[in-house]
């Protein structure tokens, strides 16, 4: 309940058909549920999840309902792209990519599992990084920060590789010695912003590029 005044219909000890209400509830409530753990098809090494609807660039989605096939005796991280392609890997979250569980498994079954989705489609927050003086490709929970700040001396202009998902950034070139970074993705061009300058960039799902900047 969001209020001490209940808004919705509240199921009475005394009522019949309970189910009817409490599947009302889950139906009313479903959105919330989209990529959550299924269990009735999450058995051994696979994970079932919901699907439902999600936005992709301005247009509406639908997710089916499905299962992915986990690695035994590993670490899976789960994820999904901006457009609900599930998929799991064994070495951490993948930048560009919607974190949504981490699960432990034995040699044929979870061992446990821990829910990350409060944090699948909010991108908040500032990043403020000292990098060394070499190329940084940011990890996944660096680059989901809308605000990118960098410090370090630099004898080179150097990348700050970010994904190539459509998404957007502020970016401080805090750093000294008298040269830019370059944000660019692993593949395509990028952006240069020099010493003690800011800029908004975007990734267009192919290169990086300026939305305006002083640089």
């Amino acid at each position: 309940m969001s209020n001490s005044t209940v808004t919705f219909d509240a199921i009475a000890q005394s009522q019949a058909s309970k189910e009817v209400t409490a599947n009302a509830y889950f139906d009313a409530a479903s959105p919330a549920t989209l990529f959550g753990r299924r269990q009735s098809t999450t058995s051994g090494l696979t994970w079932g999840y919901y699907g439902g609807t999600i936005m992709v660039d301005a247009a509406l989605a639908q997710i089916a309902n499905g299962t992915l096939a986990l690695t035994a005796s590993a670490t899976n991280f789960i994820e999904a792209t901006r457009a609900g392609v599930i998929s799991n890997n064994t070495s951490a979250w993948t930048p560009g990519k919607i974190p949504l569980y981490i699960v432990v498994t034995g040699a044929s079954t979870v061992t446990s599992h821990t829910d990350y989705r409060l944090t699948a489609f909010r991108r908040a927050g500032r990043l403020a990084k000292t990098i060394a003086d070499a190329n940084t490709t940011l990890a996944a929970n660096e680059e989901r920060n809308e605000i990118l700040e960098f410090t370090g001396t630099l004898t080179v202009q150097r990348n700050i590789v970010l994904p190539l998902g459509a998404q957007q950034w502020t970016v401080f070139n805090n750093t000294t010695g008298g040269f830019g970074l370059q944000f660019i993705g692993a593949t395509g061009t990028g952006i240069v912003v020099g010493m003690g300058k800011r800029a908004i960039i975007y990734a267009d799902g192919t290169n990086v590029v300026r939305v305006t900047a002083d640089i």
